[in-house]
Protein backbone atom coordinates (compact mmCIF):
# COMPACT_ATOMS: atom_id res chain seq x y z
CA UNK A 1 0.00 0.00 0.00
CA UNK A 2 1.44 3.32 -0.90
CA UNK A 3 1.21 6.34 1.38
CA UNK A 4 -1.54 8.42 2.14
CA UNK A 5 -2.08 12.25 3.37
CA UNK A 6 -5.22 13.06 5.13
CA UNK A 7 -6.16 9.93 4.46
CA UNK A 8 -5.78 10.36 0.39
CA UNK A 9 -3.24 8.51 -1.91
CA UNK A 10 -0.64 10.36 -3.20
CA UNK A 11 -2.40 10.13 -6.92
CA UNK A 12 -5.24 11.72 -5.37
CA UNK A 13 -3.49 14.28 -3.98
CA UNK A 14 -1.93 14.94 -7.12
CA UNK A 15 -5.15 15.21 -8.74
CA UNK A 16 -6.49 17.55 -6.40
CA UNK A 17 -4.24 19.89 -6.33
CA UNK A 18 -3.99 19.97 -10.57
CA UNK A 19 -7.55 20.46 -9.83
CA UNK A 20 -6.97 23.42 -7.41
CA UNK A 21 -4.25 24.76 -10.16
CA UNK A 22 -6.64 24.42 -12.73
CA UNK A 23 -9.41 26.53 -10.65
CA UNK A 24 -6.93 29.09 -9.56
CA UNK A 25 -6.04 29.40 -13.35
CA UNK A 26 -9.43 29.69 -13.47
CA UNK A 27 -9.67 32.51 -11.13
CA UNK A 28 -6.79 34.59 -12.01
CA UNK A 29 -8.11 34.90 -15.90
CA UNK A 30 -11.42 35.55 -14.28
CA UNK A 31 -9.74 38.55 -12.56
CA UNK A 32 -7.46 39.95 -15.21
CA UNK A 33 -10.64 39.67 -17.49
CA UNK A 34 -12.63 41.62 -14.95
CA UNK A 35 -9.80 44.21 -14.96
CA UNK A 36 -9.53 44.73 -18.36
CA UNK A 37 -13.33 44.86 -19.01
CA UNK A 38 -12.70 47.39 -16.01
CA UNK A 39 -10.03 49.30 -17.72
CA UNK A 40 -11.54 49.29 -20.87
CA UNK A 41 -14.63 50.82 -19.46
CA UNK A 42 -12.52 53.52 -17.99
CA UNK A 43 -11.03 53.78 -21.24
CA UNK A 44 -14.26 54.23 -22.55
CA UNK A 45 -15.17 57.20 -20.37
CA UNK A 46 -11.70 58.54 -20.68
CA UNK A 47 -12.23 59.19 -24.64
CA UNK A 48 -16.07 60.09 -24.15
CA UNK A 49 -15.09 62.79 -21.39
CA UNK A 50 -12.40 63.91 -23.98
CA UNK A 51 -14.63 63.83 -27.10
CA UNK A 52 -17.59 65.94 -24.71
CA UNK A 53 -14.90 68.48 -23.88
CA UNK A 54 -13.65 68.74 -27.61
CA UNK A 55 -17.23 69.42 -28.40
CA UNK A 56 -17.47 71.71 -25.95
CA UNK A 57 -14.26 73.71 -26.96
CA UNK A 58 -15.81 73.56 -30.59
CA UNK A 59 -18.98 75.17 -29.37
CA UNK A 60 -16.68 77.92 -27.66
CA UNK A 61 -14.93 78.41 -30.44
CA UNK A 62 -18.26 78.98 -32.72
CA UNK A 63 -20.02 80.90 -29.52
CA UNK A 64 -16.75 83.40 -29.63
CA UNK A 65 -16.75 83.42 -33.26
CA UNK A 66 -20.20 84.70 -33.41
CA UNK A 67 -19.77 87.29 -31.23
CA UNK A 68 -16.79 88.71 -33.04
CA UNK A 69 -18.64 88.83 -35.80
CA UNK A 70 -21.69 90.32 -34.33
CA UNK A 71 -18.90 92.63 -32.51
CA UNK A 72 -17.90 93.99 -36.07
CA UNK A 73 -21.29 94.36 -37.29
CA UNK A 74 -21.93 96.83 -34.28
CA UNK A 75 -19.11 98.49 -35.31
CA UNK A 76 -19.24 99.33 -38.81
CA UNK A 77 -23.02 100.21 -37.83
CA UNK A 78 -21.69 102.53 -35.41
CA UNK A 79 -18.97 104.06 -37.77
CA UNK A 80 -21.68 104.55 -40.12
CA UNK A 81 -24.12 106.08 -37.62
CA UNK A 82 -21.26 108.30 -36.29
CA UNK A 83 -20.17 109.75 -39.51
CA UNK A 84 -23.55 110.69 -40.76
CA UNK A 85 -24.80 112.17 -37.55
CA UNK A 86 -21.52 114.50 -37.33
CA UNK A 87 -22.56 115.39 -41.50
CA UNK A 88 -25.62 115.91 -40.91
CA UNK A 89 -25.53 118.03 -37.79
CA UNK A 90 -22.47 120.07 -39.26
CA UNK A 91 -25.17 120.75 -42.30
CA UNK A 92 -27.83 121.69 -39.82
CA UNK A 93 -25.55 123.90 -37.92
CA UNK A 94 -24.56 125.52 -41.31
CA UNK A 95 -28.45 126.00 -42.05
CA UNK A 96 -28.63 127.64 -38.97
CA UNK A 97 -25.89 130.19 -40.00
CA UNK A 98 -27.51 130.97 -43.20
CA UNK A 99 -30.87 131.50 -41.71
CA UNK A 100 -29.24 134.27 -39.24
CA UNK A 101 -26.65 135.82 -41.03
CA UNK A 102 -28.48 138.59 -42.92
CA UNK A 103 -28.54 142.35 -41.75
CA UNK A 104 -32.20 142.02 -40.82
CA UNK A 105 -34.08 140.70 -38.13
CA UNK A 106 -34.15 136.28 -38.99
CA UNK A 107 -37.41 134.50 -39.11
CA UNK A 108 -37.27 132.28 -36.75
CA UNK A 109 -39.80 129.16 -36.29
CA UNK A 110 -42.10 128.02 -33.51
CA UNK A 111 -39.52 125.19 -32.35
CA UNK A 112 -36.00 125.41 -32.64
CA UNK A 113 -34.37 122.41 -32.86
CA UNK A 114 -30.42 122.53 -34.04
CA UNK A 115 -28.95 118.96 -33.82
CA UNK A 116 -31.23 115.91 -34.41
CA UNK A 117 -32.94 114.26 -31.90
CA UNK A 118 -30.30 111.16 -31.91
CA UNK A 119 -27.10 112.62 -31.75
CA UNK A 120 -26.68 111.78 -28.23
CA UNK A 121 -26.90 108.58 -29.24
CA UNK A 122 -24.39 108.91 -31.91
CA UNK A 123 -22.18 110.40 -29.11
CA UNK A 124 -22.41 107.57 -26.66
CA UNK A 125 -21.60 105.44 -30.27
CA UNK A 126 -18.63 107.24 -30.16
CA UNK A 127 -17.51 107.40 -26.69
CA UNK A 128 -17.13 102.86 -27.76
CA UNK A 129 -14.66 103.68 -30.15
CA UNK A 130 -13.07 107.26 -29.16
CA UNK A 131 -13.23 108.86 -26.57
CA UNK A 132 -11.89 112.40 -28.18
CA UNK A 133 -14.45 112.21 -30.75
CA UNK A 134 -17.51 111.83 -28.32
CA UNK A 135 -15.75 114.66 -26.51
CA UNK A 136 -15.61 116.86 -28.91
CA UNK A 137 -19.40 115.36 -29.80
CA UNK A 138 -20.57 116.54 -26.83
CA UNK A 139 -19.14 119.81 -26.78
CA UNK A 140 -21.20 121.18 -29.90
CA UNK A 141 -23.55 120.00 -28.83
CA UNK A 142 -23.51 121.61 -25.77
CA UNK A 143 -22.66 125.15 -27.68
CA UNK A 144 -25.56 124.10 -29.87
CA UNK A 145 -27.67 123.63 -26.58
CA UNK A 146 -26.43 127.66 -26.13
CA UNK A 147 -26.75 128.60 -29.49
CA UNK A 148 -30.69 127.28 -28.93
CA UNK A 149 -30.73 129.20 -26.29
CA UNK A 150 -29.75 132.55 -27.54
CA UNK A 151 -32.26 131.72 -30.84
CA UNK A 152 -35.13 131.42 -28.38
CA UNK A 153 -34.36 134.79 -26.75
CA UNK A 154 -33.78 136.25 -30.54
CA UNK A 155 -37.50 134.77 -31.60
CA UNK A 156 -38.90 137.02 -28.41
CA UNK A 157 -37.37 140.02 -29.44
CA UNK A 158 -38.76 143.34 -31.11
CA UNK A 159 -37.33 144.06 -34.54
CA UNK A 160 -37.13 147.99 -33.78
CA UNK A 161 -34.58 147.15 -30.89
CA UNK A 162 -31.61 146.58 -33.25
CA UNK A 163 -29.31 146.25 -30.73
CA UNK A 164 -30.63 143.50 -28.72
CA UNK A 165 -31.98 141.34 -30.84
CA UNK A 166 -28.21 142.21 -32.72
CA UNK A 167 -26.36 141.07 -29.71
CA UNK A 168 -28.29 138.11 -29.29
CA UNK A 169 -28.20 137.01 -33.07
CA UNK A 170 -23.83 137.42 -32.66
CA UNK A 171 -24.12 134.96 -29.61
CA UNK A 172 -26.18 132.65 -31.17
CA UNK A 173 -23.56 132.75 -34.69
CA UNK A 174 -20.85 133.00 -32.17
CA UNK A 175 -22.42 129.65 -30.50
CA UNK A 176 -23.18 127.82 -33.56
CA UNK A 177 -19.58 128.29 -34.57
CA UNK A 178 -17.84 127.01 -32.03
CA UNK A 179 -19.82 123.81 -32.31
CA UNK A 180 -19.24 123.74 -35.66
CA UNK A 181 -15.81 123.39 -35.23
CA UNK A 182 -16.25 120.96 -32.10
CA UNK A 183 -17.68 118.70 -35.52
CA UNK A 184 -15.04 119.68 -37.68
CA UNK A 185 -12.65 118.54 -35.08
CA UNK A 186 -14.60 114.88 -34.50
CA UNK A 187 -15.00 114.49 -38.21
CA UNK A 188 -11.31 114.94 -38.62
CA UNK A 189 -10.75 112.58 -35.93
CA UNK A 190 -13.20 109.87 -36.71
CA UNK A 191 -12.28 109.90 -40.59
CA UNK A 192 -8.30 109.62 -40.46
CA UNK A 193 -7.67 107.09 -36.80
CA UNK A 194 -11.40 105.60 -36.84
CA UNK A 195 -10.73 104.25 -40.71
CA UNK A 196 -13.64 105.95 -41.56
CA UNK A 197 -13.11 106.90 -45.61
CA UNK A 198 -13.17 110.77 -46.12
CA UNK A 199 -16.20 111.74 -48.00
CA UNK A 200 -17.83 115.13 -48.03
Amino acid sequence: MGERVFGLSVNEVMAYAAVANVLLVVVLAGVNIYYAWHSKRQADATREQVEASNRQAEIAEQSLSLLRKQMDVQRTADLATVSLQIKVATHTIDDWLKRIGGEGFPQLPEEIRILPADFSLAIQRANTIDQIVAENMGAASLYAGKAEANLETLRTQIPAQAETWKEMRAAANNNLNIARYKLNVARTRWETEAGVPEKS
